[in-house]
């Protein structure tokens, strides 16, 4: 089949649950760009669309579907917008659209019968997308030379059965990918558009995060060259000296970003940046080395204020050295941002009162804080045990599952419980 035209499109929520974070920061799906810098790479003609920083009306979605005519159409989804790709689907149908549809993203990757039987989509790609979208690609292209069979790392639908190809082997060489397709996007739709991933994979084992499952317990990274390279392309492109890193432990590896801030520091231009990280992954003098280049934020998950908790979560963090190393960073005129869960499968009122408690100390030391209620999203070690650890999912659709409401009860407690202690919570830091 003629395969040369790839819309890529970046789902989004309802509106009222949009207009309830118009305020959060606005970034590109750096996923989408990522996959769409392999295919451009490799000759493919390829557009975005990005929902949530643009949700266009339905006729103008129709006029670009006409106008394009892409061949094949693919979704980057997560939770809270499965009912969005359901309505998209359903339009596409509507509309006579004849192409191959793909999804893919935190959501399609544990769920791959629900995408192919409920939502109708033709091929779901399980975890990094940028080769094996274009090695779907291509076995459409020339399915006898490349047969789907050998394509791994997605799932498809062969009459009655559902075919669930080989695990795709991770990207070892991270430098190995372009760098983001920025020029096909509006960067003016984004609150902020300088953004970069720099590594993949965590070593960590958190039941409330599905990362492990999707990218791999071993952290591949790419190179301090290899980022400076992209900050200047970005910088240049945005006209631009202010970024964001995405990764969820960038100073994971103490080496890397002794060599970043280095390189960095060598540029006449001065940059200003915000990172996140764990407690345990930073020293004092990477929080000195940070500031010196730029570093004006860095996120800290805590998740708890009881070190029993922090254990039976997988966190394994000190909430001493937790305190002792935020404060220190506040000091050296760095804003933190410590981010706490409460309803863990295991919390108690006690251990909730003992997180509330570390959240009102922090912040009274000056510290921002922020919380959420735990939500067992599908892929985390929460969800995939949620009967072995005592827990019930209260929720009716996909579109609840949301950290500003408690769509759970515990052994311990009961999903009004921890409502009325998670609004306990909001309450005493605002």
């Amino acid at each position: 089949m003629k395969v040369e035209k790839v819309l890529l499109i970046n789902c989004t929520l309802d509106k009222h649950s949009r207009a309830k974070i118009h305020n959060v920061v606005s970034s590109p799906n750096l996923g989408l760009l990522s996959i769409a810098g392999v295919l451009i790479m490799h000759g493919y003609d390829v557009k975005i669309l990005d929902f949530f920083a643009d949700p266009i009306k339905k006729e103008q979605y129709k006029k670009i579907l006409e106008e394009f005519n892409p061949d094949v159409i693919g979704y980057s989804v997560y939770t809270r917008t499965v009912p969005f790709l359901r309505r998209m689907v359903e339009l596409n149908k509507k509309i006579g659209y004849e192409g191959i549809t793909v999804v893919g993203g935190p959501h399609p990757s544990f769920n791959e019968r629900e995408m192919l039987d409920d939502i109708g989509a033709d091929f779901v790609i399980k975890g990094e997308g940028e080769f094996t979208f274009l090695k779907l690609l291509e076995s459409l292209k020339y399915p006898v030379q490349y047969p789907i069979s050998r394509v791994k790392g997605i799932s498809y639908r062969i009459k009655n059965d559902i075919y669930i190809s080989e695990k795709i082997e991770y990207i070892e060489n991270l430098d190995a990918l372009p760098l983001q397709a920025i020029g096909i996007i509006d960067p003016e739709k984004y609150s902020t558009a300088f953004t970069l991933i720099t590594s993949r994979g965590c070593p960590g084992n958190c039941v409330y995060c599905a990362s492990r499952a999707l990218s791999g317990n071993k952290y591949r990274m790419r190179s301090a060259e290899n980022i400076i390279c992209e900050i200047y392309f970005l910088s240049e492109k945005l006209n631009s000296r202010k970024f964001l890193i995405l990764d969820d432990t960038f100073t994971a590896n103490k080496e890397r970003l002794e060599y970043f801030c280095l390189l960095l520091s060598k540029y006449n231009e001065k940059y200003a940046f915000r990172i996140e990280s764990r407690v345990d992954a930073v020293r004092e003098k990477d929080i000195d080395a940070l500031k010196k280049v730029g570093c004006e934020v860095i996120h800290f998950g805590v998740e708890s204020g009881s070190q029993e908790i922090i254990k039976k979560i997988g966190k394994n963090i000190n909430l001493s050295w937790a305190k002792e190393i935020m404060c220190y960073a506040n000091k050296q005129n760095i804003h933190v941002v410590a981010s706490f869960i409460i309803g863990h499968f295991c919390d108690t009122e006690r251990t909730i009162q003992e997180t509330i408690s570390l959240m009102e100390i922090l912040r009274n030391s000056g510290i921002e804080v922020s919380v959420a209620g735990c939500v067992p999203f599908p892929g985390t070690p929460l969800y995939e045990h949620k009967d072995k650890l005592g827990i019930s999912i209260h929720a009716h659709s996909w579109q609840e599952y949301d950290f500003s409401n408690m769509i759970i009860s515990t052994s311990y407690l009961s999903q009004e419980q921890l409502r009325e202690l998670l609004f306990s919570a909001v309450t005493k830091i605002s």
